[in-house]
């Protein structure tokens, strides 16, 4: 079974342009994250996915493998499965460009599970402890089944609570899950990736693609991610966590 990481990093990005290239702790965050993603055993080759001849230049000048992919793509999904014929591995996992601070527990645990052919897809959740994270439509939400797997994933809170009128109250009647954006897929569903459907353009969340198409995905539980960088805000939040943080 081989394995395959992708980072999919879009450099125009809508709310923080040309934020992959952005230093963090003197380190272009792209290259930060795929030089995190090196820790990780039994992945047969790393690659990123980029949408610039410049970024691809760099990548191949940091040490890493790239590829080209149309600026089009929509999702990291989308972008992965864009170049899918151009990975090696049987099992893939996607690691947005994004999150430098990524949790490196769940990938282990995908990459166990890579040998078994079902579930379709895994991702990674985190328990929800606060209204404020609960109501924050940037905090994707997701209901499981009884057997871990996703039943649908919203920016609301789900599920509803129906006699509970006060937010602050929610957390506390009843364990709510958050989503890290990380997946891992067994290479037929990025052969087969299936067109953009009513939910995903409803919510702008791509594993709704998924769902949508009767594509299962198991949850695994890991602790409240770290920050992802969305804004120049989230930028220098992240300065600070690195200071006190010298393990990343």
């Amino acid at each position: 079974m081989r394995v395959s990481i992708t980072v999919p990093a879009r450099l125009q990005s809508s709310r923080f342009p040309g934020k992959i290239l952005q230093n963090l702790g003197g380190i272009p965050l792209l290259r930060r994250v795929l030089e995190r993603i090196t820790k990780l055993q039994h992945v047969d080759e790393i690659v990123a996915l980029v949408d610039n001849e410049h970024v691809l230049q760099l990548v191949s000048q940091w040490g890493f493998q790239g590829m080209l992919t149309p600026k089009d793509c929509t999702s990291g999904t989308e972008r992965t499965a864009s170049a899918i014929d151009r990975l090696r591995g049987d099992f893939i996992i996607n690691v947005q460009g994004d999150e430098p601070f990524i949790a490196l527990d769940p990938l282990e645990q995908m990459i166990a599970a890579a040998k078994n052919p079902s579930p379709d897809v895994w991702t990674a959740i985190y328990p929800i402890a606060s209204a404020e994270m609960l109501f924050n439509p940037h905090r994707v939400k997701v209901v499981l089944d009884s057997h871990g797997r996703a039943i649908y994933f919203s920016r609301s809170p789900i599920p509803f609570l129906r006699d509970i009128s006060e937010r602050e109250q929610w957390p506390l009647r009843h364990q709510f899950w958050g989503h890290v954006g990380v997946y891992g897929y067994h290479r037929k569903v990025l052969t087969q990736y299936p067109t953009k459907g009513i939910l995903e353009q409803a919510e702008q969340l791509e594993q709704l693609r998924l769902l949508e198409n009767g594509i299962s995905i198991q949850c695994i539980r890991t602790r409240e991610p770290t920050i992802g960088i969305d804004t120049a805000e989230d930028l220098a939040e992240a300065e600070k966590f690195l200071q006190s943080h010298p393990e990343f």
